[in-house]
């Protein structure tokens, strides 16, 4: 079996020449010792098999308990690494060519219901820079449905405050335009006064920055995910809901209240209407549900 392993360390080698990060390379690696794993208590004597011998790999890996996205991840790194075997000639065919991932079960993304929200943005006063922060980062990730990382992205030159516009760049370097309302302007205003205060009191340089951290540095998306816990902990919402959470519900209480699905995908950024229309479905439970508690037929004796 050292021959098996082997070429496992020589597709990790190779990854890592090619410029794969070490998390996913670490990750493959796991995938693959699973494969190994299997391999040996199966007696392969090569990675020379049937494409059935390897659909028995997959439906081990569902007997074993993974969920089914894990067990899509596995078989990516399956196929990934036969592929390698196949065009540098270790093995003659390809047996991972036909194989397929489980089917996932399609969830609906976590959202705040409107007075979920209203009760997460009605924070005290801002008193100082970081209380002022927090306001601003809660309240534009709601008003505007940024990803995080959109937002710890914005530079000041990107907030066109006449017009209450963001000058966004989004997945695959797109850029939009995304409006904002008057009382958002408000509490970025406010949050601008501080940051001012907060760069001349510690002695800290000019920075392009519009979300900064204690040292004068941008923010950084997991900073604002441990800010957005503590303040669901204060106000005492719903566990396990990440500022994601925020744009998803900016575009499901935009939906409830009328606006047209495609206005949604152009505020969200989304490349594919077909994203943004996971939506309708949690419009269309709101819908049933209404007409459930609605229709006199309907009522339950």
């Amino acid at each position: 079996m050292q021959g098996l392993s082997e070429m496992i360390q020589a597709f990790h080698l190779e990854q890592r020449a090619r410029g794969v990060s070490l998390h996913t390379a670490r990750a493959q690696m796991g995938d693959l010792e699973k494969l190994l794993t299997h391999a040996t208590a199966e007696r392969w004597d090569s990675w020379e098999v049937q494409p059935r011998t390897l659909r028995r790999f997959a439906l081990e890996l569902g007997e074993r308990g993974l969920d089914p996205a894990s067990q899509a991840r596995v078989l990516s790194t399956a196929r990934a690494f036969f592929r390698w075997l196949f065009e540098t000639q270790r093995i003659l065919g390809n047996p991972a060519t036909g194989l397929r991932n489980p089917k996932q079960a399609q969830k609906l993304p976590a959202f705040l219901t409107e007075e979920e929200s209203r009760a997460l943005l009605e924070l005290p006063p801002a008193v100082d820079f970081p209380s002022a922060r927090l306001h601003c980062l809660l309240e534009f990730l709601y008003a505007s449905g940024l990803r995080v990382s959109e937002l710890t992205g914005l530079d000041l030159q990107d907030v066109l405050r006449e017009e209450r516009t963001l000058q966004v760049l989004g997945k695959g370097h797109k850029e939009r335009l995304v409006p904002f309302h008057e009382a958002a302007g408000g509490i970025l205003d406010l949050y601008l006064a501080y940051r001012g205060a907060f760069l001349v009191e510690h002695g800290l340089p000019p920075t392009a920055a519009l979300f900064l951290n204690q040292r004068g540095g941008r923010l950084t998306p997991t900073s604002v995910r441990t800010f957005l816990g503590k303040a669901l902990e204060e106000v005492a919402l719903r566990a396990r809901i990440s500022p994601h959470a925020l744009r998803h519900s900016f575009a499901t209480h935009l939906l409830n209240r009328g606006m047209d699905l495609r206005a949604i995908q152009e505020l969200l950024g989304h490349a594919s209407l077909s994203t943004t229309q996971r939506y309708t479905h949690l419009n269309l439970e709101q819908l049933a549900k209404t007409y459930e508690a609605a229709h006199p037929r309907a009522k339950k004796k």
